[in-house]
């Protein structure tokens, strides 16, 4: 069963801070419970977002380990950490958003793939030292 992994292992519980909703703009609505999370947010800052994947998780979905990127049979079998595919043993998705707007409980973002109600698991400032560790500031030049 070369590709598919068992599974026998304990899962753990993430709970929803948000959920992703689109309704012409894409904008992140926070659960009552963690807006106080939410406060230090500002209009123009960078977020990461962690998103699980719902629509994408299933018990077999979750045993793949190798797929085709992007869908294409052209291209080769290629294990899931080295593709952004949807399905993988966690359907975990890793996004980098600006904050255009902020209406109360809505965070107003850059437009993402993700459908309408995907669970956020986590919100993140974006940190570049931390985020793009590889980028190199030079003198007159900014990132």
């Amino acid at each position: 069963m070369k590709g598919m992994m068992p599974m026998n292992f304990e899962p753990f519980k993430i709970v929803p801070v948000g959920y992703i909703r689109k309704n012409g703009e894409t904008f992140i609505e926070i659960r009552p419970e963690f807006m106080e999370a939410a406060e230090d947010l500002r209009e123009g800052d960078w977020i990461k977002l962690i998103l699980w994947f719902h629509g994408s998780d299933s018990p077999e979905r979750r045993k793949t380990l190798k797929v085709h990127p992007n869908g294409d049979p052209e291209n080769p079998l290629t294990g899931v950490f080295a593709t952004r595919s949807p399905y993988r043993p966690n359907p975990i998705a890793l996004y980098t958003v600006r904050i255009h707007r902020i209406e109360g409980n809505k965070l107003h973002i850059d437009r993402i793939d993700a459908m309408d109600g995907t669970p956020v698991a986590d919100i993140k400032i974006f940190v570049e030292r931390l985020d793009c560790p590889g980028l190199k500031r030079h003198e007159g030049h900014s990132l």
